[in-house]
């Protein structure tokens, strides 16, 4: 759907930290000047392990869209996984994933603590 696909250019996926397995992107929207999210990403030779954490600083669970009479319409996290299947998994090569998604009780990783 064409919709979608303008909203989910809102999203900007930043690679942080890249090493040999792994990678580390921050999570950014057009509308926020910091990151509301990151995704960690640990490839073990046969899959991909994703682990992607939503700061409340953002509203994930608003609806991303609105287009009149149709119901089925997707909130930002849904699209967010689009995105990162888009921009992540396909330029490792696709194949099998996992992903885990957590809401962090705090904004900013500093603040974390280890809660989520």
């Amino acid at each position: 759907m064409a919709v979608e696909d303008v909203v989910a250019r809102e999203f900007a996926l930043k690679r942080y930290i890249r090493a040999h397995s792994a990678e580390k992107y921050l999570v950014y929207h057009s509308t926020q000047k910091r990151p509301c999210g990151q995704l960690l990403v640990v490839d073990d030779g046969y899959d991909l392990f994703l682990s992607l954490i939503l700061y409340p600083s953002f509203g994930w669970d608003e609806p991303a869209y609105y287009l009149e009479n149709d119901p089925d319409g997707r909130s930002f996290a849904e699209l967010l996984v689009d995105v990162v299947a888009a921009d992540v998994i396909e330029p490792w090569g696709g194949g099998k994933w996992h992903l885990e998604i957590f809401r962090s009780s705090n904004a900013e990783p500093e603040d974390w603590n280890g809660e989520m």
